[in-house]
């Protein structure tokens, strides 16, 4: 069995990371997001839209009408899952949610957005709220691309602790980084 280097192992996940954000074929473009929300888990979808591998940072971008932003204000720590089912490989992070709806910069992706996009973000209803029927909660396609600027937000996240396993017919590996000191600190562990 070929052993993967930490350090390798530790460059290739923020290299997969930020090719995700920029290909809607890789498989890490979507994440699955989990919070607590009443002391129950709450887990939902979200793009991926940035990485820095500098800033040990991820972001989305989200709803702040969204009952998650509430939850996240209660709790701010989090995880994500990620798996790619063609390199087998899954990847847990745990780290700190928070908002960044005022910054220069998510003043820039916002005007970045195409209109399809921004539309998510224009509906009149709050997200999650309850319907008495169907509805998509889309504006007119005529809707004014500065409506739901104030609903736009990028979510950022933090990354505290990366839990790597590679799924393999001979063995798994697994591997797990934890900022400490400043410093991502990484060890194998038993899959």
């Amino acid at each position: 069995m070929n052993l993967l280097d930490l350090n390798d192992i530790f460059g290739s996940i923020w290299t997969k990371l930020e090719t995700a954000v920029r290909s809607r074929h890789e498989a890490w473009h979507l994440v699955t997001l989990a919070t607590l929300r009443d002391n129950k888990p709450e887990i939902r979808t979200l793009v991926l839209r940035g990485a820095s591998k500098e800033n040990r940072l991820l972001w989305m971008h989200t709803d702040l009408r969204s009952p998650k932003c509430q939850d996240l204000l209660r709790n701010p720590e989090g995880a994500l899952l990620l798996y790619d089912p063609n390199d087998r490989w899954q990847l847990r992070l745990n780290g700190t949610l928070s908002f960044d709806p005022e910054s220069q910069e998510t003043d820039q992706v916002w005007q970045r957005t195409s209109a399809s996009a921004k539309r998510c973000y224009q509906g009149s209803l709050v997200p999650s709220s309850k319907s008495v029927e169907w509805t998509s909660n889309l504006p007119p396609s005529s809707a004014s691309s500065d409506l739901g600027r104030e609903n736009f937000t990028r979510l950022l996240f933090q990354v505290s602790k990366i839990d790597w396993l590679f799924l393999r017919a001979d063995g798994h590996q697994r591997a797990r980084w934890t900022w400490e000191e400043e410093q991502f600190l990484g060890s194998w562990v038993v899959p």
